[in-house]
């Protein structure tokens, strides 16, 4: 993953719209990552994409556009209906500069692959930092930051930085679920570590995790 800092204004917009192209594939649906390790239990957490949270995780807090206003414009552009955003709409938010913007822009659309979740690291925040507080923290070389609200959780930050300096215990990700906001249970694998393991590993896991996988419809 290449995390850049010096990136032009063309180029800044240019990671702008690629990461608001993979985040669009996000919205609407809701994601189980199941964490596991070798000789440990299942680590789990339930999340959800909205537009509002994109801006965000950019370290920006436009001066000009509300955070939907900022994304809608994004992927009116992407669709070639719109113009898009300016770098004037890219002003940082507190504790940000240019120069973060920029790192986070680098790398947020490849940290948005889902279907790429197998080669990332999952787990609790427990490690104090000088960064934004958040629950869950997804990455490897960067992290993308989770806040839980009730049972579920939302991406709060993005923050260029490895996984390993927030968390004493990380899990490899084996599989990622995925459903619609209106499904009550999970029924797509949207990533696995190997293909069929989820089917050969579904009977061991805890009931707790069973109950929000529906295993008759999954595919």
């Amino acid at each position: 993953m290449v995390i850049n800092s010096k990136l032009s204004d063309d180029e800044l917009l240019d990671a702008i719209y690629k990461a608001a192209h993979e985040y669009s594939k996000l919205i609407g649906n809701s994601y189980l990552i199941i964490g596991k390790n070798r000789k440990s239990d299942y680590f789990w957490f339930q999340c959800y994409f909205e537009k509002k949270h994109f801006m965000h995780l950019l370290g920006i807090n436009s001066r000009t556009l509300s955070a939907t206003e900022f994304y809608d414009k994004c992927e009116l552009y992407n669709k070639g209906m719109d113009k898009g955003i300016a770098i004037s709409d890219c002003s940082p938010s507190r504790n940000h500069s240019r120069r973060t913007i920029n790192e986070k822009s680098s790398c947020c659309a490849e940290m948005l692959l889902i279907q790429e979740a197998k080669y990332m690291k999952v787990g609790l925040k427990d490690k104090i930092s000088q960064y934004v507080d958040f629950t869950y923290g997804y990455g490897s070389t960067a992290t993308l930051g989770f806040q839980k609200q009730n049972e579920i959780s939302f991406p709060i930050t993005l923050i260029p930085k490895s996984i390993d300096e927030f968390m004493n215990q990380k899990y490899k990700i084996a599989f990622v679920l995925q459903k619609t906001k209106t499904q009550k249970k999970y029924e797509i694998v949207a990533a696995e570590i190997k293909k069929g393991l989820f089917k050969d590993m579904y009977e061991e896991f805890p009931d707790n995790l069973k109950a929000l996988i529906d295993n008759g419809q999954v595919k």
